[in-house]
């Protein structure tokens, strides 16, 4: 029996939900007691008040609206809508006049708002009453947002001031009936069957096909790998004036305030992301019929709108945009939210939510909501209830008061911190007067920064001054260390010899005068391919005292590596081993052998290299496929190692491994600052492990260990093994990004003993350009990379250069004495790479990284990954062009791509259209390129396809290239269980999915599986095993062996946290039947 005054009630059946009341249930269930979903209303009233008027008007209220008298369990995991009698509404009221404790009230309202609530119990309507004085009260009421939205509080709120005054005044209250909810529910179901809602939903299809995630964080959240939870925080800015300002130019542009909103809310997200495509959630009422304009109860609806800014439009022209997409939205409006996500197949994300990130919210009627008002013969005024929870990763919520407007920034504190929300509001101020005051300004010349802003990032990127003593070049410095107080001391200790200072400057003076007479001049390039160890500094250091710069060459590299390197750095001379075959080198090009000594006293040849000569060169991986050359000067080395020397605090005393390969410039990190401050280099026999040769003879005397960080990272999940030498002071970490296990693993080793510096820069721009020391707190948080070093300057910028504010994430642009001379040869690339540099001398230069990065809240630098297509693996910057370059020079192929996949490179080839009838062989081709690369450049996995998956506009769809060991075409290959658990699963999902049977390997929703129909799982295994799995179980281990672990795990939790008495009962139990009916 069904009223229209909504007073009746269900049976135990239930009945069926709206789509929206559908999704919050289900995210209620996957994150039971977020109070994301809670909406406070706090009042606060003065004078003379009643309370059993008040509690008269509630009871009022609910008896009309069912839909605050409803609840939602679930039947076999399926929610229905249970709507109970009409009843008296619970009122707390709580007397805080005598208390005197200071904030008590705020304590109070908070856990109010903050509270979760039992949706499958109920009451959703939960009202407090606080008095804090005679005649002040402060009235909170938290409704929960599946039976209520926010057009309903307006509703309630005056509805409530209705039957308090006719309460007070003796009179009935006559207010028409109103629908059911649960009547529109059903009604909303059959109306998306519809052919309106059909071709609505072909609209969106088409529309938001492909949208990719908005990355607000851009790596830098704390959350866990579960995602993280709604708590939240807000920040609130007045924009003084704007209100008009706004309202002006939308008449002009003959559109809506809400519109000229947001294109600046676009244009600023896009401005800080550099993102150009991505979506913005706007609410809508979801009230197109009369009858639904008085009801309490959820309606709203979101809609998705996708930003149109890739081609840097005026912002006057993404106006027209934003207006034409807005319009089309609300045309096809007829698709709940809820369904158009099942519809596009969109993977949800725990934590977030799919789609869209951020939430806009335009209030442009609510002027003077902030005023005090009458309620019926109260003062009245809204009140902060401190409701801390945020539903989006980021919401702006902007109302007007008189000519201002009020901007609200809603964040979760798991991904964003107050101070880059506090930058974006000002952003965003700064911004939106750019684009009132001159509308037709290009989206990337519109300000983003106030002038004191972008003196104080210049300043924040800008290291101390670099001593002039910098400026010497190593030659000279090593000079002065052989003839000094340490010349005796020793200088190398390596596998092959042992030298003193001394002995090691006339050691290179010797070769100098060997390299002079084979043809070797001042600005030449000498090849250095031999291992680590003495011979190899003496060899580099003779190239400098010859006038020449230096070429490692990997003895490891295969021929054709070694040959392009020699040709391509002009090398005509190469210091190569005295025994052994020689290295298979270029026609032309002579191989001096090794010598790790000289005579005493050797006469100064007197060619030595100047500050202005190069120093060294690097090859890097290159991205049309060929290995660009950095050419290092002297000047740019020897302040780089000066500042090494004076930040490490090096001295004589010390003992510093070289461990690094001498093919990468971290050698020069070890070498020079040991060598130019008397102390002694402990160099690697090549081939040990570093745990090794820590472990006897010279090892235990190191005191500075300089490791790539993916090493470290293996030594520190097995740091206790380790025999650490006991004087280590100082390790120095580079190439990858630290994981802040580790460094919590070291520090719960080693506490505060030893020193750790996590160090960053790019080859062009010598060795390093920032450093961080690691402390406690980097531990629980993404280890940063630091400040610059002296003479450096830093720059986060947007692509076209400008300056971003901080917190706001774009590409590292280094300047400063590290800046090296590009790449030899290569005039065009070195050009790109190495841009005007606004903030050094005339003719100053600063170096793209293609990094981005962010400068965090404490003035240092975080990492969050690359721009363009390089990347880096294991600690190796590697550019998938080239190896992308090598497969395709391989016999057969026609098409190839690379990528990394869990730290691994994977390669995609199709064959050649004149060898598509024979198979190309994945073990073959990684052997073939094994011949041609070094090993870091091969890929780990090859995927052999019949083509390349494609986005609609004919691009490459990388996200849908398969896993290496998943592939589509293979996805009939069946693991049967293997274990209970596995069974257990697998039945359970077999039955869920109506599929004859699941394997072990199968994931739940490439098998069809989605939201409710987890929730069916959860509800059969709890049924079944009598333990109770949390949803967010299934949405992070997908298959269904990752499932079964998950599950195996939490029931032997729950047999641990038994006593010894219920154990012992459970154990003696009679097993339970199987699906057959018997017991085992």
């Amino acid at each position: 029996m069904r009223g229209t005054t909504g007073t009746d009630f269900t049976g135990g059946s239930g009945l069926p939900l709206s789509h929206g009341q559908e999704r919050l249930w289900f995210l209620d269930q996957l994150d039971p007691g977020d109070a994301s979903y809670n909406i406070p209303l706090v009042l606060r009233l003065s004078g003379p008040l009643s309370v059993e008027a008040l509690r008269a008007a509630f009871d009022g209220i609910v008896a009309r609206h069912e839909a605050l008298r409803t609840r939602f369990p679930d039947a076999d995991g399926r929610p229905v809508a249970v709507v109970e009698p009409a009843n008296t509404v619970p009122v707390e009221v709580l007397d805080l006049r005598a208390d005197g404790v200071a904030g008590r009230a705020d304590a109070i309202l908070a856990a109010r708002t903050n509270g979760a609530f039992d949706l499958a119990g109920g009451p959703l309507l939960r009202v407090a009453l606080l008095r804090t004085a005679d005649e002040e009260h402060l009235l909170c009421v938290v409704l929960h947002h599946i039976v209520a939205d926010g057009w309903s509080l307006n509703l309630l709120r005056t509805e409530l001031e209705t039957r308090y005054a006719a309460h007070l005044d003796g009179r009935a209250v006559e207010l028409p009936g109103l629908l059911p909810y649960t009547v529109h529910a059903a009604r909303e179901r059959e109306s998306a069957q519809g052919p309106d809602a059909q071709r609505a939903l072909d609209y969106w299809r088409e529309r938001l096909t492909g949208v990719p995630v908005l990355d607000l964080h851009s790596g830098g959240g704390t959350a866990g790998p579960d995602g993280p939870g709604g708590q939240g925080a807000f920040h609130t800015r007045r924009l003084a004036g704007a209100a008009d300002g706004v309202a002006a130019l939308a008449k002009e542009r003959r559109c809506t305030p809400f519109m000229v909103l947001l294109a600046a809310y676009q244009c600023l997200l896009h401005r800080w992301t550099g993102q150009d495509d991505f979506c913005v959630g706007v609410p809508a009422a979801g009230r197109g019929e009369p009858e639904l304009e008085e009801l309490i109860g959820y309606f709203s609806t979101t809609l998705v709108l996708r930003a149109e800014l890739a081609d840097g439009p005026a912002f006057g022209e993404l106006l027209r945009r934003v207006r034409r997409s807005a319009l089309a939205a609300f045309t096809h409006d007829r698709v709940p939210f809820e369904r158009l996500i099942d519809e596009l197949g969109v993977e949800r994300r725990l934590g977030g939510s799919p789609l869209f990130q951020t939430l806009l919210t335009v209030h442009t009627q609510d002027e003077g909501a902030g005023a005090e008002r009458s309620f019926a013969g109260l003062r009245c005024a809204e009140a902060d209830g401190g409701h801390a929870a945020s539903k989006f990763e980021l919401t702006l919520d902007i109302r007007r008061e008189g000519a201002d407007l009020i901007t609200v920034f809603g964040y979760r504190t798991a991904l964003l911190d107050a101070d880059r929300v506090a930058a974006l509001a000002g952003n965003f101020e700064t911004l939106l007067r750019g684009a009132l005051d001159a509308p037709d300004t290009p989206l990337p010349e519109l300000p983003l920064l106030t002038g004191r802003e972008r003196e104080e990032l210049r300043a924040l990127g800008t290291g101390p001054e670099a001593p002039a003593a910098d400026a010497v070049a190593l030659p000279r410095v090593l000079a002065g260390v052989a003839a000094g107080e340490h010349g005796a001391s020793v200088a190398v200790r390596g596998p092959d010899a042992t030298l003193t200072h001394r002995a090691l400057w006339d050691a290179a003076g010797a070769l100098a005068v060997r390299l002079h007479r084979a043809g070797v001049r001042r600005g030449d390039v000498v090849g250095v391919c031999l291992p680590r160890g003495a011979a190899a500094v003496t060899a580099m250091l003779g190239a400098w005292r010859a006038g020449a710069a230096y070429l490692p060459l990997d003895l490891a590299y295969p021929a054709p590596r070694l040959e392009f390197m020699v040709r391509d750095a002009g090398v005509r001379v190469v210091v190569g081993p005295a025994a052994g075959p020689a290295p298979r080198l270029p026609r032309g090009v002579a191989v001096l052998g090794e010598e790790a000594g000289g005579r005493p006293g050797t006469p100064d040849p007197g060619w030595e290299a100047g500050p202005d000569d190069a120093a060294y060169l690097i090859h890097t991986s290159g991205s049309t496929g060929t290995p660009k050359g950095v050419v290092v000067p002297h000047r740019a080395l020897a302040a780089r190692v000066a500042g090494m020397r004076r930040d490490y605090g090096i001295t004589p005393g010390d003992r510093i491994l070289q461990f690094a390969s001498l093919s990468f410039d971290t050698h020069a990190e070890e070498i020079y600052p040991a060598l130019t401050a008397g102390a002694r280099l402990v160099v690697a026999e090549s081939g040990a492990t570093l745990p090794d040769l820590l472990a006897a003879g010279h090892g235990r005397e190191v005191t500075v260990l300089d490791l790539p960080t993916p090493y470290w990272h293996q030594l520190a999940d097995t740091i206790d093994t380790v025999a650490w030498p006991p004087g280590l002071r100082l390790l120095i970490l580079g190439a990858d990004q630290v994981s802040a296990e580790a460094v919590a693993a070291w520090r719960a080793h080693f506490g505060e003993r030893v020193r750790v510096v996590n160090s960053y820069g790019p080859t062009e721009t010598t060795v390093i350009a920032s450093a961080a020391d690691l402390g406690p707190a980097d531990a629980t948080r993404r280890p940063p990379i630091g400040r610059p070093l002296d003479g450096t300057t830093l720059a986060v910028c947007d692509a076209r250069g400008r300056p971003l504010p901080r917190g706001a994430a774009g590409e590292l642009l280094i300047g400063g004495v590290g800046v090296t001379y590009g790449y030899r040869g290569r005039p065009g690339a070195t050009a790109r790479a190495f841009v005007p540099d606004p903030w050094g001398p005339p003719g100053a230069l600063r170096y793209r990284t293609g990094d981005l990065v962010r400068w965090r809240s404490d003035g240092q630098l975080e990492f969050l990954g690359r721009i363009d297509a390089q990347i880096k693996v294991r600690g190796f910057r590697v550019e998938p062009g080239e190896v992308e370059a090598a497969l395709l020079g391989l016999p057969g192929v026609g098409r190839a791509v690379v990528v990394v996949r869990d730290e691994a490179l994977v390669g995609y080839v199709v064959a050649a259209a004149e060898h598509r009838g024979e198979a190309l062989v994945p073990a073959s081709l990684r052997a073939a390129l094994a011949g041609t690369l070094p090993a870091h450049l091969v890929p780990n996995s090859v995927v052999v396809l019949d083509g390349l998956p494609l986005t609609p506009n004919g691009k490459l769809d990388r996200r849908a290239l398969p896993a290496p060991d998943r592939r589509p075409e293979l996805g009939d290959v069946y693991v049967a269980p293997r274990s209970d658990a596995e069974s257990l699963v697998a039945d359970v999902w077999a039955e869920v999915l109506g599929l004859d049977r699941v394997g072990v390997l199968d994931d739940f929703f490439d098998l069809g599986g989605h939201s409710l129909l987890a929730t069916r799982v959860v509800a059969r295994i709890r049924a079944t095993a009598g333990l109770t799995v949390p949803l967010r179980v299934l949405f992070a281990h997908r298959t269904a062996q990752a499932f079964a672990v998950a599950v195996e795990d939490l029931l032997l939790a729950e047999i641990e946290a038994l006593s010894e008495a219920d154990a012992e009962e459970l154990l003696a139990a009679p097993a339970a039947p199987d699906r057959n009916g018997t017991t085992a």
